[in-house]
C-alpha cells in the first residue's frame, strides 16, 4: 500500500551499487518523433534490467489526455496496460550498470516528483545525470541530426551543441529535473533536433542520435542494430517519395542549403529560419510524405519506428 509518497521501492536500494550514471529517457511534451520513448524502449528491450522504484501513475498522469491501451477481443476487454514510470537498474552492452528513469512525463505534482527523483539520486550517489529530449525543427533529414546541449558540462556543450538559442519556452519535467539536479551533479540534456516535416512516421534516426549522445556523455554502450536497420529503411522510403514529388525535393534542398550554410558558419541567423527570419512552413508538403509512410505501414511494410 502506498503512503503519501509518489513511489514505492520494489527492491532494497541499499543493495544497489553506488556511483552509477543516471539516464533519463521520458516521453511527453518534448518528445518529437518519440525519441525518449523509443530510446527507453530500446534499452529495456535489448538490455538486462530490473525494476527498482515504481512511481504512482494513477496520481501523476492525466489518463484522459494519455489514455492507456486496452485490447478488445470480439466480445470482451481482454487486457489493460497501465502506464509505467519507473527507476530501473540496467546493464549496458559491456556489462556496466546504470540507472534508467523512463516512462511518461508526469502531468501533475512536478515539484514532488522532482524532489523524490533527487532523493533517490542522493541515496544511490549517482555519478552523473544525462537526459534526452527532442524538438521538431526545420532541418533536413539528409544531414546528420544535430543536438542542443544544456546543463553544467561545458565540454559537452562545446563539442555537441550545434544550436544555442536564448528564449522563453514551455516547461517540461525533464527540464525541471535539469534545473534542480544540476545544482548537485554533473548534468547534460541532449535535445535532438528532428526534421519538422517528418512527423510521427517511424523515424528511428533521432532515437539513435539520443542513445549515441548518452554514450558521448557517459561511455555507456547500447545495442542499436534494430534502430540502424529501421533508419536505413526509413531513408530508402523517403528517398522514393522525394523522387516522386518535386515539391518535397525543393523543400529538402532548401533546408539543406540553410543547414550547410549554418554549419559552415556563414552569415545567416540559424539553420532554422529563411532569409526573412521566418520559419519555413512544411505542413502541406509533409502531408504527402506522412501519407506515403502511413500507406506503407497499412500495406504490410515494417513499422520502422518501433522495435
Amino acid at each position: 500500500m502506498r503512503s503519501n509518497r509518489l513511489s514505492i521501492e520494489v527492491e532494497d536500494l541499499d543493495r544497489i551499487p553506488r556511483g552509477l550514471h543516471l539516464v533519463i529517457a521520458m516521453h511527453g511534451y518534448a518528445d518529437a518523433a518519440g525519441v525518449g520513448e523509443l530510446a527507453a524502449a530500446t534499452i529495456i528491450e535489448t538490455l538486462d534490467h530490473r525494476l527498482l522504484v515504481d512511481f504512482d501513475t494513477d496520481v501523476l498522469i492525466d489518463h484522459r489526455s494519455r489514455r492507456p491501451p486496452m485490447d478488445f477481443e470480439e466480445d470482451r476487454v481482454a487486457s489493460y496496460t497501465p502506464h509505467t514510470l519507473a527507476l530501473s537498474l540496467a546493464q549496458d552492452d559491456a556489462g556496466r550498470s546504470f540507472i534508467l528513469l523512463s516512462g511518461p512525463e508526469p502531468d501533475w505534482m512536478w515539484d514532488r516528483f522532482t524532489a523524490e527523483v533527487m532523493e533517490y539520486a542522493k541515496r544511490l550517489e549517482v555519478a552523473s545525470v544525462t537526459s534526452v529530449i527532442s524538438a521538431a525543427m526545420p532541418v533536413p533529414h539528409t544531414r546528420p541530426l544535430a543536438t542542443t546541449v544544456s546543463g553544467n558540462q561545458p565540454e559537452l556543450i562545446e563539442r555537441y551543441s550545434a544550436w544555442r538559442p536564448s528564449s522563453r519556452i514551455p516547461g517540461s519535467v525533464v527540464l525541471l529535473l535539469e534545473y534542480r539536479l544540476s545544482e548537485h551533479w554533473p548534468y547534460a540534456t541532449f535535445c535532438v533536433l528532428v526534421p519538422h516535416y517528418i512527423g510521427d512516421s517511424g523515424y528511428a534516426g533521432p532515437a539513435l542520435t539520443a542513445l549515441e549522445s548518452i554514450t558521448n556523455a557517459t561511455g555507456l554502450l547500447f545495442r542499436t542494430e534494430s534502430l540502424r536497420k529501421a533508419d536505413r529503411e526509413f531513408h530508402q522510403a523517403v528517398a522514393q517519395q522525394i523522387g516522386e514529388h518535386d515539391e518535397l525535393s525543393t523543400l529538402v534542398k532548401s533546408l539543406e542549403a540553410r543547414y550547410d550554410a549554418f554549419m559552415n558558419e556563414a552569415d545567416v541567423r540559424s539553420p532554422l529560419v529563411d532569409e526573412d527570419g521566418d520559419v519555413p512552413s512544411a505542413d502541406d508538403i509533409a502531408a504527402d510524405l506522412q501519407r506515403f509512410l502511413a500507406m506503407r505501414k497499412d500495406s504490410g511494410g515494417e513499422d520502422s519506428g518501433r522495435l
